[in-house]
């Protein structure tokens, strides 16, 4: 099993297909196996060397107790670029994952390439963050919250109660406003009209906030990947292939 220690977890990698390197960061609670992202990646892995794995707290990688924040993962996904020799990449950042994006495209720029950014947040309402706050110490909003993530824990390579609500507070307290003034990279921004967890508030946010970055609407909800993959992966490869012709 590829696995790699950095920054005191081991984490579970894979890479599929040849050329200019597409590191993808996946969303919360999923890891590599989970729903259709073995399609989602072969679909890539057919233009570039797709680096996936499975964030902390997730799928194959190390979940600890203990809490941590979007900045601890970037220096995962880092760390892991590493260990890799990847000195450069194309970043595709879903959810969570491009929570972790902005961070590195802001704090390591000569790190990445096109930067491609779906179903992310510049921030998350106030209530949302309180509301994901109170959940791990009220058993019955413990419950309802393992309930609504079922699919997760009934998959392949489930996280654990506590390393599922790391995740999601990691997540929904992370304020990328003070990134995005940073970011240099050619940046496509895909957002969701009908986005349940995003308010289209803080998509625009994200994409005004990053200089000459792209922002294309789908009118469609936050699983979109999960129900029509094609929709962002024609954007995203169009999107990629114009960054690499210069």
């Amino acid at each position: 099993m590829p696995t790699v220690h950095v920054n005191g977890i081991d984490i579970y990698y894979e890479i599929h297909g040849e050329g200019e390197p597409l590191l993808m960061i996946l969303g919360m609670g999923w890891n590599i196996a989970s729903f259709n992202n073995p399609e989602i990646i072969a679909r890539f892995a057919e233009h570039y060397r797709v680096i996936a794995f499975d964030n902390r707290g997730v799928g194959r990688t190390d979940k600890p107790d203990a809490p941590f924040t979007m900045e601890t993962m970037a220096q995962d996904t880092l760390g892991l670029m590493d260990a890799l020799g990847i000195r450069r990449a194309h970043v595709r950042g879903g959810s969570l994952g491009g929570s972790v994006a902005q961070i590195i495209a802001a704090e390591h720029p000569e790190r990445v390439n096109g930067l491609v950014l779906s179903g992310a947040a510049s921030r998350y309402p106030l209530m949302t963050r309180i509301m994901v706050g109170l959940i791990p110490k009220i058993p019955y909003l413990r419950r309802q919250s393992i309930t609504m993530a079922e699919p997760l824990f009934k998959g392949p390579y489930p996280p654990t109660e506590n390393s599922y609500h790391n995740q999601c507070l990691a997540n929904v307290v992370f304020d990328g406003r003070k990134y995005h003034s940073r970011i240099r990279a050619p940046t496509l921004v895909i957002g969701m009209t009908h986005d349940q967890f995003v308010p289209m508030k803080f998509t625009r946010e994200l994409a005004d906030g990053i200089l000459g970055s792209r922002l294309e609407l789908i009118d469609r909800d936050h699983l979109l990947a999960l129900k029509e993959p094609e929709l962002i992966i024609r954007p995203t490869l169009a999107f990629l292939a114009e960054v690499d012709a210069g």
